[in-house]
């Protein structure tokens, strides 16, 4: 998971404070071959509250990020 991890960290340049893989699930809904994983994201200012559009950004770049280095795809 060290290349999603490495992912996630360069797409969430902004607010991005911590990243923890909690889930792994190859089962039913999950295509063969594949799996689905699921990051615990702590997103965070020093200087001020964010809004949703901060939240919203930085996410946005995150899962580009993952679909451009890793092929991930959100399901």
């Amino acid at each position: 998971m060290g290349a999603l991890e490495d992912a996630i960290r360069r797409g969430g340049k902004s607010f991005l404070k911590e990243v923890k893989l909690f889930d792994i699930y190859t089962g039913t809904g999950v295509p063969e071959g594949m799996k689905s994983v699921a990051f615990s994201l702590v997103l965070r200012a020093d200087d001020r509250s964010l809004t949703g559009e901060d939240a919203d950004a930085d996410v946005k770049d995150i899962l580009a990020a993952l679909e451009a280095d890793c092929g991930a795809k959100l399901r």
